[in-house]
């Protein structure tokens, strides 16, 4: 059939629209007139306008709760799609636990530069992995790390050495190494990674000698870890980096990582009402800064989204959806090297309180309870069956802290702490037979030279003259020691003549009291409000205290109505030593000294009633054991009915008597008053508080939760707001607060006998004389 004009063109008309609608691009055909024939194109919508910044959110009346330049230390640092770890920094802290079991030696420095030394064969490391974007774990598209690269730079401090890698205990690669500093690469199989902290091993075949009889395998100064797709780390990863940048004339603090694309996560618990402000600037012209939040449980998400060039942008971000929470707050640059001036997490508040001269109290007596665990005080706990009345009316004209801790389980690490404002592991009374140390500060010596005449009246034993307490004490007395009675009725009745004769003269006393300390054996009177029928078994409450021992042995096998009793005769105890702290109020008070002095009631450990599998203490560092009362009245000082929530440790009760005698507390203690945190919370919180047992377990409470470390893998996660008897183990489901908490865990214990929390903060929010004192 003929080919028509009208045909033809139809045709042609026909094939160009199918070739445009298939992307092709050929030469458009000429028209019979010569001209090129009109090429039908598809309609492409313009690509869409980027979103607009968000509106800046109005910080007025907003102050600065965590100074992010400062608390850099808590940053995991991504470079290029790689997560950098320089290992001769205080970084490195954060990896490896602080070196709580996990074999380094730090601080050392291999062929002029700062590294990490292995101790003997074998070093652990941890490191979290994500699959957010920007990091580790970007690109394996299944919700799971892919294929990893570790690279780790170093050399063999052994002849003929080879290390084996394990990558959360399967083994992935053995490497020859040589004495030759350079890097190593190593692929890690997807399956041998997770989401959360991946445990890495590192066991050698042989260590070398070292100096001072140390031995060693290897030297390391660096590791890095990315997709495999990436390829190893061309470039040096250094840590984060804090300077001053001037950026069109207007300098500021600020982080930068050097390189095209970082990411700066930042693990922290996040106040309530909180916001993130910072500034943002391109120094080489242009890039794109993104801020993502991500908290246990659900997806990242982006919480502002911008463009940095050569100006100082301002920024802000609302962080209310992790608000009481642990997060991860991602700060990330594309495209460009990005400064982040003056980071920091703020919150409405008023402005900081001005304080002048403190009060001097010229009374100040301390009420010890021993074994006084918090949640068997009514005001602590208004489920608990204890009757507490009189320490809760105590409660209510007093300031009363909601969360302290103390540093030992048991009374002789517990009690030096509190009298010399230091950790157990610098006063060295950390077990049986280890007397306190004499280059420790101790109050007593402190309050006799300011003028004070000092007491102590002790019911326990360890707190006397054998283990080192007797110093500074004009009237000193140990009734277990002297074989007398040491119920804290006649405590009181003994001390009371000492106190009521010194009305007109600067006076401290250190009244330790030992009820409901075993032997448990309470008056009827009291014991009749928790067990008020015929008891038949075992249990002697006059040998309670050697029965313990066997029950915790396995020598004496108990029933639940055993175990019944025995709490209810702790539990009669506990109002017994209610009713004789109602008699030393009532005295104060007859006396007129009441309103004239500061009170302290404190306990130093508590007692476990198998919430755990075990009874007493002095074996976990648990709540029940850890957590203790702590109330303190001392008008115009501590505000009346004030509860505090920040964690603190008994051990900053030392610098608190201090001061409240006007005493400036000398450099080497480790605690802080807590005059200034019941007055103003923000900007001292975030707070860390450290519980030692030994070389067993390692407790710390920060805000809503505690980790419970028992070296290695052995580590729990409890929050302490939904969970106060701590049963539910998060560690395994929550990876985001299991390495804020690992991060805070890693800085303390790194620096435990150095700390300075009057100089430095505490470990979960440090300030910037940390860096100061560290060379950062």
């Amino acid at each position: 059939m003929p080919l028509t004009f009208r045909r033809l063109r139809r045709s042609v008309v026909l094939f160009l629209l199918l070739t445009a609608a298939c992307g092709g691009r050929r030469p458009a055909p000429a028209g019979f007139d010569g001209a090129p024939a009109p090429v039908a194109r598809p309609v492409v919508p313009p690509p869409p306008a980027p979103p607009p910044p968000p509106p800046p959110l109005d910080l007025a009346g907003y102050r600065t709760a965590i100074d992010l330049v400062a608390n850099r230390i808590h940053a995991v640092s991504h470079r290029e799609g790689r997560l950098v770890i320089d290992a001769g920094s205080p970084d490195f802290l954060k990896y490896i636990d602080g070196n709580w079991k996990t074999s380094w030696y730090l601080t050392e420095k291999d062929q002029g530069k700062p590294a990490a030394l292995v101790a003997n064969i074998s070093s652990l490391l941890f490191v979290p992995i994500d699959c957010d974007g920007d990091g580790v774990g970007a690109g394996a598209g299944r919700g799971a790390p892919g294929d990893t690269l570790l690279s780790f730079t170093g050399r063999a401090l052994a002849p003929k050495q080879k290390v084996t890698i394990f990558a959360n205990e399967k083994p992935v690669a053995t490497l020859e190494l040589d004495g030759i500093a350079k890097r190593h690469d190593v692929t890690i199989p997807a399956a041998a990674l997770k989401n959360g902290d991946n445990r890495l091993r590192l066991t050698f075949h042989g260590a070398g000698m070292l100096a001072g009889g140390r031995r060693s395998a290897a030297a390391v100064t660096r590791f890095a870890l990315g997709p495999a797709s990436l390829g190893p780390a061309t470039f040096d990863p250094a840590p984060v980096v804090a300077r001053d940048v001037d950026v069109g004339g207007t300098r500021k603090r600020a982080l930068a990582i050097p390189g095209n694309g970082s990411r700066l996560s930042f693990y922290l618990q996040v106040p309530e009402a909180a916001r993130l402000a910072m500034a943002v600037a391109a120094p080489g012209g242009a890039a794109d800064v993104l801020v993502r939040v991500a908290v246990d449980g659900q997806p990242a998400r982006i919480v502002y989204e911008g463009h940095a060039g050569k100006e100082w942008a301002d920024a802000a971000a609302d962080l209310g959806l992790a608000a009481g929470r642990a997060a991860r707050i991602d700060l990330i640059a594309r495209g460009g090297e990005v400064v982040w001036g003056d980071p920091r997490v703020v919150v409405k508040a008023a402005p900081r309180p001005t304080t002048g001269p403190g009060k001097r109290f010229d009374h100040i007596f301390v009420w010890m309870v021993d074994t006084l665990r918090a949640d068997k005080m009514h005001v602590y706990n208004p489920r608990t069956r204890v009757q507490t009345p009189n320490y809760d009316a105590f409660a209510a004209d007093a300031t009363r802290f909601e969360w302290a801790q103390v540093p030992g389980t048991w009374s002789l690490p517990s009690h030096a702490s509190l009298l010399t404002g230091v950790y157990p592991s610098v006063h060295k009374a950390v077990a049986h037979e280890a007397r306190l140390s004499r280059d420790v500060p101790f109050v007593a010596e402190e309050m006799k030279k300011a003028g004070y005449k000092t007491a102590m009246f002790s019911s326990n034993g360890y707190i006397s003259s054998k283990w080192g307490f007797d110093r500074g004490w004009d009237a000193y007395r140990n009734f277990i020691r002297e074989s007398l009675p040491n119920g804290a009725d006649y405590l009181w009745k003994t001390a009371k003549p000492w106190v009521m004769s010194g009305l007109r003269k600067p006076q401290f006393a250190y009244l330790a009291t030992v009820e409901p300390h075993v032997i448990y054996n309470p008056k009827k009177q009291f014991l009749i409000k928790y067990w008020n029928k015929p008891y038949k078994g075992p249990i002697k409450p006059a040998k309670s205290g050697v029965q313990l021992g066997f029950i915790k042995s396995g020598k004496l096998k108990i029933n639940d109505n055993d175990k019944a009793y025995l709490e209810a005769l702790h539990d009669g105890e506990i109002t017994e030593s209610d009713a004789i702290f109602a008699t030393f109020i009532a005295d104060l008070k007859s006396s007129g000294l009441y309103d004239r002095s500061a009170v302290i009631v404190v306990s130093d450990h508590g007692d476990e009633f198998w919430e755990h599998g075990s009874l007493g203490h002095g074996h976990s560092v648990y709540q029940e054991l850890v957590r203790i009362p702590l109330i303190i009245r001392a008008p115009g000082v501590f505000p009346q009915g004030k509860v505090v929530g920040s964690d603190v440790e008994v051990m900053d009760l030392y610098a608190t008597m201090l001061e409240l005698a006007g005493i400036k507390p000398g450099a080497g203690v480790q605690g802080t008053s807590l005059i200034g945190l019941a007055a103003d919370e923000i900007g001292r919180s975030p707070r860390a508080a450290f519980t030692i047992d030994g070389q067993i377990a390692r407790g710390l409470k920060v805000a809503r939760y505690r980790l419970v470390h028992l070296g290695g893998q052995r580590i729990e996660l409890y929050d302490e707001l939904d969970d106060r008897r701590e049963q539910k183990n998060l560690a395994a489901d929550h990876p985001i607060a299991l390495r804020q908490m690992r991060n805070v865990f890693g800085i303390l214990y790194g620096y435990e006998q150095r700390w300075n929390k009057s100089r430095w903060g505490t470990a979960a929010n440090v300030t910037p004389e940390f860096w100061k004192d560290n060379g950062g």
